[in-house]
């Protein structure tokens, strides 16, 4: 993929005009079933050109298009590029949780995982319902031989949504290193219950809260 960073007045705003074959064709894999996923192809980079050169009143749903683009991108590895576009969002909403969360993803990406960690406390703390957020920091915490807080995290993740299969599989992880292998087969159970009947992909690509 080619982003280009053509000025557009005196906002400054990048414009991807130009997809690869292979981003094109990722893109439409990781959104099926979702509206970008129904488009054809070719046709994706048209859309995201269009959404992006609204007009800025529209501005949540120009977050949730940058946003969405560098979640493809970190999914494939591109971490400049996802940056590129987390800042975007930032330059729309500063204080969103959202921006602090992907940008823990991608320091943790790039192996800084105390810099990540600090992304994600940063996360929680300005929306402690973030599942992601928390379930994401919790098994940070596993890497970090931080194992109360780590539970802390996870246990939360579960109370505020039973059925996360991530933070029980984490939790069964955490509990597996402490030796207390009843508890952690308890976890993974579970774990594996929630995740059979989980879709593969969110029906809510984005759970976008400004």
């Amino acid at each position: 993929a080619v982003v280009s960073t053509q000025s557009t007045g005196t906002s400054g705003k990048f414009q991807l005009t130009q997809w690869s074959d292979r981003m094109s064709t990722h893109t439409t894999a990781s959104f099926s079933g979702s509206t970008i996923g129904t488009l054809p192809a070719e046709s994706i980079s048209e859309s995201i050109d269009s959404a992006v050169g609204c007009d800025q009143s529209n501005w949540g749903y120009q977050a949730e298009v940058w946003y969405t683009i560098a979640d493809i991108f970190l999914s494939d590895g591109m971490l400049p590029d996802a940056q590129k576009c987390v800042d975007e969002v930032r330059s729309l909403f500063p204080l969103s949780h959202l921006v602090s969360y992907m940008n823990g993803r991608i320091r943790e990406a790039e192996g800084l995982k105390e810099e990540a960690e600090q992304q994600y406390i940063n996360s929680v703390t300005l929306s402690p319902g973030h599942v992601a957020s928390l379930v994401a920091l919790g098994r940070l915490q596993i890497e970090l031989d931080k194992p109360l807080l780590a539970e802390h995290y996870l246990t939360e993740a579960t109370k505020l949504k039973p059925d996360e299969f991530e933070a029980w599989h984490y939790l069964g992880e955490l509990h597996q290193g402490q030796a207390a292998h009843q508890q952690a087969m308890e976890c993974f159970l579970t774990a594996l219950r929630f995740e059979c009947s989980a879709p593969v992909r969110s029906y809510s690509v984005l759970q976008w809260k400004i």
